[in-house]
């Protein structure tokens, strides 16, 4: 186990689809459950993968557009809420933590760092979640895109974070899984630890984080090596 360094006065973020918890079977069985209700055939999981940070709208737009079906906006929002509905029924069904991960957060807060959760899901959602997964006891701020005048990649998004942490921004470090945080991150001036087995259709190499890990285990010593 890596011995941390003092963490107190740290705070780090984290992205939550795709970087705490792999959602992705309960978010595209939700879209293939709203597509079935239009008689358009499912998109298929690992095309769809990629894109579940990107939001209902996006993914029921590519779900459509995959099957060469025409999507008029009008008919668009009412299958967002939809979407959010029955997503909201079956938000835990087949979700889990990635692995290490429990590990890696008692690891941090034992050391002193606070955890917060900067997403751009909706708050609700996020918590709901959380909750549900046991793991919200461990954030002291869970910050999705409805709680913030402008979400990722706006450094704001992150500064919200910090500020419910009680910690200046430059104290912060960002945990993710897409350039989408990358970006958050360089806006922000704070490092970032980029996951690779999230849910990023960017190329890995096209960003440059202060780390890449491929397991939470590798998390402690990727932050001690950045914070030392």
């Amino acid at each position: 186990m890596t011995t941390l360094p003092d963490l107190s006065g740290f705070g780090i973020a984290f992205d939550l689809d795709g970087t705490l918890v792999e959602t992705a079977p309960d978010i595209i069985g939700t879209l293939n459950t709203i597509l079935a209700e239009y008689d358009v055939p499912p998109f298929p999981y690992e095309a769809a993968r990629s894109l579940v940070g990107r939001g209902a709208r996006s993914l029921i737009q590519r779900g459509f557009a995959a099957a060469n079906v025409p999507l008029s906006e009008e008919a668009e929002l009412p299958m967002v809420g939809r979407f959010l509905d029955l997503y909201r029924e079956r938000i835990d069904q087949e979700s889990h933590a990635f692995a290490g991960l429990e590990g890696a957060l008692d690891q941090l807060r034992a050391a002193g760092a606070r955890l917060a959760v900067c997403t751009n899901k909706p708050t609700a959602l996020s918590e709901l979640l959380l909750t549900k997964l046991g793991l919200i006891e461990r954030f002291g701020s869970v910050r999705g895109a409805d709680s913030v005048p402008l979400k990722k990649p706006d450094r704001g998004h992150l500064k919200a974070c910090a500020v419910d942490l009680g910690l200046p921004l430059d104290k912060m470090l960002l945990i993710g899984d897409s350039e989408t945080d990358y970006l958050t991150a360089q806006n922000a001036g704070v490092p970032c630890v980029l996951v690779s087995f999230g849910y990023c259709d960017t190329p890995m190499e096209a960003m440059s984080p202060a780390a890449l890990i491929d397991h939470f285990d590798e998390l402690p010593t990727a932050i001690a090596s950045i914070l030392r």
